[in-house]
């Protein structure tokens, strides 16, 4: 009696070449399905390297010859987050992150930066309890500015490598120096902005040293006196790593005057958030004062590094107008001070009232 189950016209010695062609038919449709989602990999690493090399050959450069802090602020809040999530499929995003985390620190460093202008403020008034709210934002601002800051110095060492026994890593192009250099100073930065939030993320101290040896790297004069500058900075404030004999205010005058020459000016808010760092008032006004008086033959090919470097110089500024007289930087006056000379002008603008 035949099995109701027999394929019709299928003798028994066709019978096991029938099951082997089912076997194989079902291999192939699994194959099909396994390659299949192995081509939405393929396609999502594609796209991440081609946003990677997009990045890095036009969009860096481009976003560089802005002059307006914010829009690199809101690109690197943007973009990093979508930049990084193509390392979860294997694209290397490890040469444009430093400069996008860096760029989004300046939108967390200006938000502390206004906390510490209220506070100053509220302290003036008499006022302990809008004080104290806004120490404690400002602390929640630089925990965040020091994580920013601190990641992009990590994903500088992951890429490069750290300099270590005069040994500096390979950095085969124009844009690898650039990346080299604002990965140091993102790691003095994490430093700086960890200590000024009680140490909330306890980011290691021996970054300092590190940077110091990683600036030597680069070529003062081809990258306007940044790297010296860097680490004479580092050497005001901490002069145990200043090699013997070396005068760290001579050499940070170098490098400003060679930032104004070049017209890329971050050596100069270097110099100033260096003195101001160690309470030299008398070379914080100098250094503000030199910086606006030298506004002019600006790069416009690094115009993003000088506007950053006008950020910080200005936030200098605001905090030494609001200790002394409750108020910012009046607009349009950077290298001014409260106490100057009287001029024959108003002692103020009517339109500040309005």
């Amino acid at each position: 009696m035949k099995s109701s189950f027999e394929t019709p016209g299928v003798t028994g010695a066709m019978k096991p070449a029938m099951k082997n062609l089912f076997g194989q038919v079902r291999l192939a449709a699994l194959a099909l399905v396994v390659i299949a989602l192995q081509g939405c990999g393929i396609i999502y690493k594609t796209t991440g390297d081609v946003l990677i090399s997009y990045g890095g050959n036009e969009m860096v450069p481009y976003l560089l010859t802005y002059d307006d802090v914010a829009m690199g602020c809101a690109t690197g809040e943007a973009l990093t987050p979508l930049l990084m999530s193509f390392e979860a499929v294997g694209s290397n995003p490890d040469r444009l992150a430093p400069l996008v985390f860096t760029v989004a620190a300046s939108c967390t460093e200006a938000l502390a930066t206004e906390q510490e202008l209220r506070y100053s403020r509220a302290l003036k008034d008499g006022n302990v309890n809008e004080a104290q709210d806004a120490r404690a934002l400002q602390k929640r601002y630089l925990r965040v500015t020091a994580q920013r800051y601190h990641t992009a110095y990590q994903r500088v060492t992951a890429q490069y490598g750290e300099a270590d026994n005069g040994k500096c890593p390979r950095l085969r192009k124009d844009f690898d120096e650039l990346v080299w250099m604002v990965g140091q100073i993102a790691g003095v930065q994490a430093v700086l902005n960890d200590g000024a939030s009680d140490a909330s993320l306890g980011i290691p101290r021996d970054i300092a040293a590190k940077v110091e040896r990683g600036a030597a790297c680069l070529d003062n004069e081809k990258w306007w006196g940044v790297p010296n500058g860097t680490r004479a900075a580092l050497w005001s404030i901490l002069p145990m790593f200043a090699p013997e004999g070396a005068d760290p205010w001579k050499e940070m005058d170098r490098s400003v005057r060679m930032g104004f020459e070049q017209g890329v000016r971050l050596p100069s808010a270097l110099a100033a958030i260096a003195a101001h760092s160690v309470g030299d008032e008398q070379r914080v006004r100098r250094s503000i004062r030199e910086f606006a008086n030298n506004n002019n033959n600006l790069d416009p090919n690094y115009a993003m590094l000088d506007a950053l470097a006008e950020f910080l110089i200005t936030g200098v500024s605001d905090r030494m107008w609001t200790e002394a007289t409750g108020r910012r930087t009046p607009f349009n006056a950077l290298g001014t001070f409260w106490d100057d000379a009287r001029s024959s002008q108003p002692d103020f603008d009517i339109d500040d009232l309005l």
